[in-house]
């Protein structure tokens, strides 16, 4: 995945603190599919707010969910996906992996190329989508956590 922005949760103390009464393989599958599931709003609002040109950069935005097994930690991201390969309107071969930070932050004047301005689509996003992604976050952490000790 691509160029993206990420946040860290702090503060869910509790559900850190229940996340540990489980082993450590449960714990990263309750994480996972949390993370990933929060991410679904991000990935939508991101696709929405994206500026449309030829859509491939909007097709090409995604989520990917990885877990770190020795720091025990879940990371989760959403941008441009890998293979999303098309040809933009001057018929020139584009690939959104390489320009969507360029979309989000703009650039600065170079040589012979004039600034563009930034149209951000992913911290908007993301920041509209922030409580619902804790919410979300909490509910699927305490429903893993209890399927798990179901078992």
């Amino acid at each position: 995945m691509g160029e993206g922005y990420q946040f860290v949760v702090t503060g869910a103390r509790e559900l850190r603190r229940h996340l540990r009464l489980l082993a450590t393989a449960a714990a990263n599958r309750v994480a996972r599919r949390a993370v990933n599931m929060a991410l679904t709003p991000v990935a939508k609002a991101a696709k929405r707010k994206a500026p449309v040109e030829t859509g491939l950069l909007k097709k090409s935005i995604g989520k990917k969910v990885k877990v770190y097994r020795r720091s025990e930690m879940v990371w989760g991201g959403v941008g441009p996906r890998k293979g999303f390969k098309g040809t933009g309107p001057d018929g020139k071969p584009r690939n959104p992996l390489m320009y969507a930070h360029l979309v989000e932050l703009g650039t600065k004047a170079a040589r012979k190329h004039a600034p563009t301005a930034a149209k951000p689509f992913l911290r908007p996003a993301l920041d509209e989508q922030r409580a619902t992604v804790m919410a979300i976050l909490r509910q699927e952490i305490m429903a893993g956590i209890d399927k798990e000790l179901m078992r």
